[in-house]
């Protein structure tokens, strides 16, 4: 789960005020009829391009590490290899699940069959086969290899080629989760021969890749960027990619970059947190978008004892905590106000189910009258919580302050255990780092658009994320009902138990749901305006318009 890790924190470092992008705080804190989508308003999308566009430059907060699915762990690394590499099954700007290099049945509860699309070719058009799909698999599973989504694979028992154009994934029980992680960096098919040519070089500036999709690498130049241009013999014959070539470019300073989207030497950005967003919305040159988030910006809670051990304290927290400010002050108004810990950006499947019991889910208002009862009712006033911080990470400290504002409020009292930017990541690697410590902050999501992708590695007993050691077993067995349900209506209603049981017992406390922001020139259109980008193909009808 380092990757996780990284990736959180590196955004976080990042989040200095995300101005708002036409989505307004009334609208998003207010009730929500059941019929309405709690996203209803944001882009998913955006009009495909007609003109032919010779090159562009697209920016990220930094330069890519690794071209490498088994370690993509963060917002680059998604967004290069998202852009020229595929995955067994695609992630659809929505969140819900379409084929993608193959197609997938069901014969039984613990038998997946993954049937190659007819055509799909690598980009020295080899053909696609088993043997690459169960390599690529394999691969992601061994421990051997290092990469970061080995877990997602847990229920696997086996995956073997069944036929000339076939793959079957045999489980020790049924996991409907599986497909979504097939449709993340875990299910990227490369090719086999290769990547063992390759060897350790594979993904590396060293190296090279192998992949399928629609934009293949040209080059990459550690400092300079990676460059991948419009494929000629793409086997997908549905998809026409209107820009040439598009040149990722690592631009870490803020300044640079709003100079460069204003100048238009920079074309299109998913640059997270940026605060010069507003002058950006106002220039006549540059369009931004605010897409459905599948972001969660959260209090990890890591108290064992203490205080946050009890639930009533943490939900006194919860009430006590100003999350309009945080919303405000941080985000800009990009935000929404929380009713669970899922963002309802990432209601990718029985998407009616999942928005009627959001919205008759209480809003997470502040109360401090009902927060102080609930901290006399725990005998828990005068006593003290202490929260990880880092004064050199403006979004951090901004919300940890809001925490010691409620906290102190409600006769809590607060010690900050503030580290650097740096080392602010070991609250998540290091049970040294964090020995005392009973929460910090975090941006955490998971890897397809299904609330249990980031719950269940909060709550269940073995979770990844579940630092406080929290057992709800009502909850557990939602999620792994869930896990084994086919039907997705059937599933979501179960997932839906599970978020509101989370909701009140706080093993992490939300303060806002993100929305994507995506900025482009004007001159530009087309790039998917969801979170999605970050696992499917984002450019493949990014065009002039």
């Amino acid at each position: 789960m380092t990757r996780r890790w990284l990736r959180y924190t590196a955004a976080l470092a990042l989040l200095v005020g995300l101005p708002a992008c036409g989505r307004s705080l009334s609208s998003a804190t207010s009730a929500a009829p059941a019929a309405l989508s709690p996203t209803a308003g944001l882009v998913a999308t955006t009009p495909a391009g007609t003109k032919q566009v010779t090159s562009l430059t697209w920016a990220v907060y930094r330069d890519v590490n690794s071209l490498d699915p088994a370690f993509a762990f963060d917002y680059p690394e998604n967004t290069a290899i998202s852009l020229m590499c595929e995955s067994l099954l695609r992630q659809q700007p929505d969140g819900s699940l379409a084929p993608g290099l193959a197609t997938v049945t069901y014969p039984s509860s613990t038998s997946i069959v993954f049937t190659i699309r007819k055509g799909a070719a690598f980009w020295d058009g080899h053909p696609v086969t088993p043997a690459d799909v169960v390599y690529s698999l394999d691969r992601q599973m061994n421990p051997a290899t290092g990469g970061f989504y080995g877990q997602g694979f847990d229920r696997v028992k086996s995956i073997a080629a069944t036929g000339a154009d076939q793959v079957t994934i045999t489980l020790k029980q049924p996991d409907y989760w599986l497909p979504g992680e097939l449709a993340s960096m875990g299910g990227v098919i490369i090719e086999k021969a290769f990547a063992e040519k390759q060897g350790k070089n594979y993904g590396t500036p060293a190296g090279s890749i192998m992949c399928t999709g629609a934009y293949k690498l040209k080059s990459w130049t550690p400092g300079v960027g990676v460059t991948a241009v419009a494929g000629k013999n793409y086997w997908d014959h549905s998809v026409h990619p209107m820009v040439q070539q598009i040149v990722l470019k690592g631009v870490p300073d803020p300044t640079s970059l709003t100079s460069g989207m204003l100048t238009g030497a920079i074309q299109g950005s998913y640059y997270f947190g940026l605060s010069t967003l507003s002058q950006l919305q106002k220039s006549k040159n540059v369009k931004v978008y605010q897409g459905p988030g599948w972001e969660t910006d959260a209090f990890v809670v890591a108290a064992n004892s203490g205080p946050l051990a009890n639930v009533k304290v943490r939900q006194a927290l919860s009430l006590a905590l100003n999350r309009k400010s945080i919303i405000s002050q941080v985000y800009d108004g990009a935000a929404l106000m929380p009713r669970w810990l899922a963002n309802p950006g990432a209601f990718g499947y029985g998407t009616q189910v999942f928005n009627t019991a959001y919205n008759g889910s209480a809003v997470m208002n502040q109360n401090l009258a009902a927060a102080k009862k609930l901290v006399q009712q725990a005998g828990a006033a005068g006593q003290t919580i202490t929260l990880g911080t880092s004064s050199q990470i403006p979004s951090i400290a901004a919300e940890t302050g809001a925490y010691q504002q409620a906290a102190e409020a409600i006769g809590l009292k607060v010690k900050l255990d503030s580290v650097s930017a740096d080392n602010y990541i070991n609250f998540f690697t290091s049970a040294s780092a964090r020995k005392g410590v009973d929460g910090w902050i975090t941006v955490n999501y998971g890897d397809y658009a299904d609330p249990a992708a980031l719950l269940a590695t909060v709550v269940l007993p073995n979770g990844s994320q579940n630092y406080d050691s929290y057992s709800n077993t009502q909850l557990t067995s939602l999620l792994q009902q869930a896990r084994g349900t086919a039907d997705l209506n059937a599933r979501a209603a179960l997932v839906a138990k599970a978020e509101q049981l989370a909701a009140k017992d706080l093993p992490w406390i939300p303060n806002a749901q993100p929305t994507n922001v995506l900025m482009m020139n004007d001159s530009i259109t087309g790039a998917t305006g969801s979170f999605a980008y970050m696992f499917a193909p984002w450019a493949n009808t990014l065009g002039g318009k």
